[in-house]
């Protein structure tokens, strides 16, 4: 038999922009659209070995920050792409592993060209 009790947890309740100082709560949908970001600095980094960085951004300081070395795509381009990649898969000839540009360059196994001279 399992018994069960409610514990309360913490959860992000506001996000301030460290930019511009832009401050969203929960429900809004700024709130929704800022991007944290929090990494450990690894040996031998400009920020220091095991340093903690973090930063929390509103969509505007993003773009306009980083906005020239974003790559922005959309949904559908997302989708059409994976709906080609999949067209394109052939478990037998791939193992499990989605095709590479290379499979595009090289000829599909069990054809003519793939066979090669005195094959036959």
């Amino acid at each position: 038999m399992q018994i069960k009790d409610v514990r309360p947890e913490s959860f992000v309740k506001q996000i301030c922009c460290d930019r511009c100082g832009l401050l969203a709560e929960v429900g809004e949908a700024e709130f929704q659209e800022f991007v944290s970001i929090e990494l450990k600095a690894g040996y031998t980094s400009i920020f220091g070995d095991g340093n903690d960085v973090q930063i929390d951004l509103c969509q505007q300081c993003l773009k306009t920050s980083l906005g020239p070395w974003l790559r922005v795509s959309n949904a559908t381009t997302r989708t059409d792409l994976l709906q080609k990649q999949l067209g394109r898969f052939d478990p037998d000839r791939h193992g499990g592993e989605f095709p590479t540009p290379a499979d595009d360059a090289s000829p599909a196994l069990g054809s003519k060209a793939a066979e090669g001279p005195g094959s036959r």
